[in-house]
Protein backbone atom coordinates (compact mmCIF):
# COMPACT_ATOMS: atom_id res chain seq x y z
CA UNK A 1 0.00 0.00 0.00
CA UNK A 2 2.57 2.15 0.59
CA UNK A 3 4.50 1.42 -2.58
CA UNK A 4 1.58 2.30 -4.45
CA UNK A 5 0.94 5.57 -2.74
CA UNK A 6 4.53 6.70 -3.19
CA UNK A 7 4.08 5.77 -6.78
CA UNK A 8 1.20 7.22 -7.18
CA UNK A 9 2.62 10.62 -5.54
CA UNK A 10 5.14 10.81 -8.02
CA UNK A 11 2.79 10.22 -10.68
CA UNK A 12 0.44 12.86 -9.29
CA UNK A 13 3.46 15.36 -9.22
CA UNK A 14 3.91 14.41 -13.19
CA UNK A 15 0.32 15.26 -13.79
CA UNK A 16 -0.34 18.19 -12.48
CA UNK A 17 2.41 19.81 -15.40
CA UNK A 18 0.88 18.06 -18.08
CA UNK A 19 -2.33 20.51 -18.61
CA UNK A 20 0.49 22.88 -19.59
CA UNK A 21 2.67 20.47 -21.64
CA UNK A 22 -0.42 19.28 -23.67
CA UNK A 23 -0.82 23.42 -24.62
CA UNK A 24 2.44 23.76 -25.90
CA UNK A 25 2.20 20.42 -27.90
CA UNK A 26 -1.15 21.31 -29.09
CA UNK A 27 0.49 24.64 -30.50
CA UNK A 28 3.23 23.57 -32.09
CA UNK A 29 1.22 20.95 -33.48
CA UNK A 30 -0.76 23.78 -34.77
CA UNK A 31 1.77 25.53 -35.95
CA UNK A 32 3.60 23.05 -38.19
CA UNK A 33 0.41 21.97 -39.52
CA UNK A 34 0.32 25.48 -40.93
CA UNK A 35 3.47 25.37 -42.30
CA UNK A 36 3.00 22.03 -44.00
CA UNK A 37 -0.18 22.88 -45.59
CA UNK A 38 1.69 26.18 -46.98
CA UNK A 39 4.28 24.67 -48.58
CA UNK A 40 1.91 22.03 -49.93
CA UNK A 41 -0.29 24.47 -51.38
CA UNK A 42 -3.54 22.29 -50.37
CA UNK A 43 -4.23 19.76 -47.65
CA UNK A 44 -4.13 16.19 -48.01
CA UNK A 45 -7.60 14.47 -47.20
CA UNK A 46 -6.08 11.60 -45.57
CA UNK A 47 -3.29 13.12 -43.61
CA UNK A 48 -6.56 15.48 -42.33
CA UNK A 49 -8.11 12.82 -41.63
CA UNK A 50 -5.35 11.61 -38.93
CA UNK A 51 -4.45 14.93 -37.71
CA UNK A 52 -3.43 14.67 -33.72
CA UNK A 53 -4.30 17.48 -31.26
CA UNK A 54 -1.17 16.91 -29.03
CA UNK A 55 1.52 14.33 -28.40
CA UNK A 56 0.30 12.54 -25.17
CA UNK A 57 2.18 13.05 -22.22
CA UNK A 58 0.62 10.11 -20.87
CA UNK A 59 2.21 8.02 -23.59
CA UNK A 60 5.83 8.96 -23.20
CA UNK A 61 4.95 8.54 -19.29
CA UNK A 62 3.96 4.58 -19.49
CA UNK A 63 6.97 3.68 -21.83
CA UNK A 64 9.57 4.57 -18.62
CA UNK A 65 12.18 2.38 -17.66
CA UNK A 66 11.01 0.45 -14.55
CA UNK A 67 15.48 0.15 -13.83
CA UNK A 68 15.16 4.16 -13.66
CA UNK A 69 13.31 4.19 -10.09
CA UNK A 70 16.48 3.49 -8.08
CA UNK A 71 14.35 3.64 -4.44
CA UNK A 72 12.08 0.63 -4.95
CA UNK A 73 11.13 -1.67 -7.83
CA UNK A 74 8.04 -0.78 -9.30
CA UNK A 75 4.87 -2.47 -8.50
CA UNK A 76 3.83 -5.07 -10.98
CA UNK A 77 0.68 -3.01 -12.29
CA UNK A 78 2.55 0.01 -12.07
CA UNK A 79 1.62 1.18 -16.33
CA UNK A 80 -1.86 0.03 -15.22
CA UNK A 81 -1.89 2.24 -11.85
CA UNK A 82 -0.56 5.47 -13.86
CA UNK A 83 -3.31 4.62 -16.24
CA UNK A 84 -6.04 3.88 -14.00
CA UNK A 85 -4.73 7.35 -12.01
CA UNK A 86 -4.84 9.35 -15.27
CA UNK A 87 -8.41 8.43 -16.27
CA UNK A 88 -10.26 8.78 -12.93
CA UNK A 89 -8.65 12.58 -11.88
CA UNK A 90 -9.77 13.49 -15.78
CA UNK A 91 -12.69 11.86 -15.34
CA UNK A 92 -12.69 13.64 -11.66
CA UNK A 93 -12.15 17.14 -13.33
CA UNK A 94 -14.93 16.90 -16.00
CA UNK A 95 -17.88 15.99 -13.21
CA UNK A 96 -16.36 18.90 -11.26
CA UNK A 97 -17.07 20.66 -14.47
CA UNK A 98 -20.08 19.66 -14.87
CA UNK A 99 -21.63 20.25 -11.72
CA UNK A 100 -20.35 22.94 -11.06
CA UNK A 101 -20.39 24.97 -14.16
CA UNK A 102 -17.73 26.25 -17.36
CA UNK A 103 -16.65 29.80 -16.44
CA UNK A 104 -15.34 31.23 -19.37
CA UNK A 105 -16.22 34.66 -18.87
CA UNK A 106 -18.84 37.23 -17.13
CA UNK A 107 -21.64 36.06 -20.31
CA UNK A 108 -23.75 33.94 -17.78
CA UNK A 109 -26.09 32.76 -21.27
CA UNK A 110 -22.45 31.26 -22.76
CA UNK A 111 -21.42 29.80 -19.96
CA UNK A 112 -24.57 28.27 -19.80
CA UNK A 113 -24.87 26.80 -22.69
CA UNK A 114 -20.47 25.53 -22.61
CA UNK A 115 -21.57 23.41 -19.41
CA UNK A 116 -24.57 21.96 -21.38
CA UNK A 117 -22.18 21.32 -24.14
CA UNK A 118 -19.30 19.74 -22.53
CA UNK A 119 -22.30 17.47 -20.22
CA UNK A 120 -23.69 16.14 -23.21
CA UNK A 121 -20.30 15.49 -25.29
CA UNK A 122 -19.56 13.73 -21.78
CA UNK A 123 -22.47 11.53 -21.78
CA UNK A 124 -22.04 10.45 -25.28
CA UNK A 125 -18.30 9.28 -24.35
CA UNK A 126 -18.99 7.81 -20.41
CA UNK A 127 -18.94 4.21 -21.86
CA UNK A 128 -16.75 4.39 -24.76
CA UNK A 129 -13.60 6.32 -22.74
CA UNK A 130 -14.03 5.53 -18.70
CA UNK A 131 -15.96 2.43 -18.13
CA UNK A 132 -15.05 -1.31 -17.93
CA UNK A 133 -11.78 -2.15 -19.72
CA UNK A 134 -10.54 0.28 -21.82
CA UNK A 135 -7.24 0.79 -23.50
CA UNK A 136 -4.64 2.87 -22.23
CA UNK A 137 -4.49 7.02 -23.08
CA UNK A 138 -8.57 6.86 -23.16
CA UNK A 139 -8.45 10.28 -21.39
CA UNK A 140 -6.49 12.17 -23.45
CA UNK A 141 -8.45 10.78 -26.34
CA UNK A 142 -11.04 12.52 -24.87
CA UNK A 143 -9.45 15.85 -24.14
CA UNK A 144 -8.06 15.78 -27.65
CA UNK A 145 -11.26 15.34 -29.49
CA UNK A 146 -12.83 18.31 -27.18
CA UNK A 147 -9.98 20.34 -28.66
CA UNK A 148 -10.25 19.36 -32.00
CA UNK A 149 -13.86 20.13 -32.46
CA UNK A 150 -14.72 22.80 -34.01
CA UNK A 151 -16.62 25.69 -32.25
CA UNK A 152 -20.46 26.56 -32.40
CA UNK A 153 -22.34 29.11 -33.11
CA UNK A 154 -26.16 29.12 -31.43
CA UNK A 155 -29.00 31.78 -31.74
CA UNK A 156 -29.18 33.76 -27.97
CA UNK A 157 -32.84 32.99 -26.70
CA UNK A 158 -34.52 36.47 -25.59
CA UNK A 159 -35.47 35.10 -22.15
CA UNK A 160 -31.06 34.35 -21.21
CA UNK A 161 -30.08 37.70 -22.72
CA UNK A 162 -32.98 39.51 -20.89
CA UNK A 163 -33.37 41.71 -24.00
CA UNK A 164 -36.16 42.25 -25.63
CA UNK A 165 -35.17 45.81 -26.74
CA UNK A 166 -35.06 46.93 -30.34
CA UNK A 167 -32.61 44.62 -32.41
CA UNK A 168 -30.29 46.97 -34.29
CA UNK A 169 -29.33 45.35 -38.30
CA UNK A 170 -25.89 46.21 -37.55
CA UNK A 171 -23.13 43.41 -37.21
CA UNK A 172 -22.32 44.40 -33.54
CA UNK A 173 -26.17 44.04 -32.65
CA UNK A 174 -26.28 40.31 -34.01
CA UNK A 175 -23.01 39.20 -32.59
CA UNK A 176 -24.71 40.14 -29.14
CA UNK A 177 -27.49 37.77 -30.19
CA UNK A 178 -25.35 34.80 -30.56
CA UNK A 179 -23.58 32.79 -28.25
CA UNK A 180 -20.34 30.68 -29.24
CA UNK A 181 -19.91 27.60 -27.76
CA UNK A 182 -15.33 27.27 -27.76
CA UNK A 183 -14.31 23.21 -26.91
CA UNK A 184 -10.92 24.32 -27.09
CA UNK A 185 -11.72 26.78 -23.78
CA UNK A 186 -13.74 23.94 -22.62
CA UNK A 187 -10.63 21.49 -23.01
CA UNK A 188 -8.22 23.96 -21.23
CA UNK A 189 -10.52 24.51 -17.95
CA UNK A 190 -10.90 20.34 -17.56
CA UNK A 191 -6.60 20.18 -18.04
CA UNK A 192 -6.75 23.36 -15.27
CA UNK A 193 -9.07 21.60 -13.00
CA UNK A 194 -7.22 18.64 -13.50
CA UNK A 195 -3.69 20.25 -12.28
CA UNK A 196 -5.31 21.28 -9.02
CA UNK A 197 -7.17 18.21 -8.38
CA UNK A 198 -3.57 16.26 -8.92
CA UNK A 199 -1.88 18.53 -6.22
CA UNK A 200 -4.89 18.07 -3.92
CA UNK A 201 -4.41 14.17 -4.41
CA UNK A 202 -0.74 14.15 -4.24
CA UNK A 203 -0.73 15.47 -0.57
CA UNK A 204 -3.48 12.56 0.51
CA UNK A 205 -1.08 10.37 -1.22
CA UNK A 206 2.33 11.83 1.09
CA UNK A 207 0.37 11.19 3.88
CA UNK A 208 0.15 7.90 3.51
CA UNK A 209 2.84 6.06 4.76
CA UNK A 210 2.78 8.19 8.44
CA UNK A 211 -0.69 6.59 8.58
CA UNK A 212 0.66 3.16 9.12
CA UNK A 213 2.61 4.68 11.85
CA UNK A 214 0.37 2.82 15.06
CA UNK A 215 0.44 0.09 12.78
CA UNK A 216 3.92 -0.32 12.72
CA UNK A 217 4.42 0.15 16.14
CA UNK A 218 2.12 -2.19 16.97
CA UNK A 219 4.05 -4.92 14.80
CA UNK A 220 6.97 -4.36 15.92
CA UNK A 221 5.68 -4.60 20.28
CA UNK A 222 4.52 -8.01 18.98
CA UNK A 223 8.08 -9.02 17.42
CA UNK A 224 9.61 -8.14 19.92
CA UNK A 225 7.38 -9.69 22.86
CA UNK A 226 6.34 -6.13 23.94
CA UNK A 227 2.44 -6.67 23.20
CA UNK A 228 -0.08 -4.99 24.50
CA UNK A 229 -3.34 -6.66 23.54
CA UNK A 230 -5.33 -3.81 24.14
CA UNK A 231 -3.07 -1.31 21.86
CA UNK A 232 -3.07 -3.64 19.29
CA UNK A 233 -6.97 -4.26 18.87
CA UNK A 234 -7.52 -0.58 19.39
CA UNK A 235 -5.25 -0.34 16.30
CA UNK A 236 -7.12 -2.97 14.42
CA UNK A 237 -10.36 -1.73 15.01
CA UNK A 238 -9.12 1.60 13.72
CA UNK A 239 -8.24 -0.05 10.59
CA UNK A 240 -11.53 -2.21 9.94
Amino acid sequence: REQIARELSKDLKVIAKMGQQIFDSYRLNRKNRKDTKQSAGTGDKDEESTVSAFDSPSAFYLTFDPNDDDAFAPSPLRKSNFDLLYNLITLDAIVQLVEDGVVLGEDEAQNKVCSAFLEQYYKDRLNSHFIGSQWYGKADDFIEGLMLSSPLMITRNDEDSGEKEQQDEDSEATRAQTLEIEPLRIAEQILLKRDSLALDWMTIMEDVPSDHTDIRKAQLDRLTGKTNADSVKIVLDEWQ
